[in-house]
């Protein structure tokens, strides 16, 4: 016999996103970062990106696979952003990052 299936409520759906993606330490944005990032803000508090609004995080321009990877703390590897331009960046990463590596692949499909 079928069952129902399990509902969660946000704060449980939220808690096991966490889960699944780590803590900000196990993904590499500990402490070290942090100041990083402080002191990229504080040379550069605009947007590097849109030059129109306050930075309000650091992104990688290159992102990086690892807290071992030394992209991870380089500072020519990451600017000031906003929250709409790094969420856009955000974005276009991950779908760059599902895509098939075979060039010729774009081609046929655009």
């Amino acid at each position: 016999m079928p069952t129902a299936p399990q509902r969660f409520n946000q704060k449980e759906r939220k808690r096991e996103a966490l889960r699944r993606k780590g803590t900000k330490q196990e993904r590499g944005y500990g402490g070290v970062w942090e100041k990083l990032s402080l002191m990229k803000r504080a040379d550069c508090p605009v947007c590097e990106v849109c030059n129109n609004a306050a930075a309000t995080q650091v992104d990688h321009i290159i992102p990086f696979e690892g807290e071992d990877d030394p992209l991870r703390l380089e500072w020519t590897n990451i600017q000031s952003i906003c929250q709409e331009c790094h969420t856009e960046k955000t974005r276009r990463d991950q779908r760059m990052k599902n895509r098939p590596a075979n060039p010729w692949f774009y081609k046929a499909v655009e």
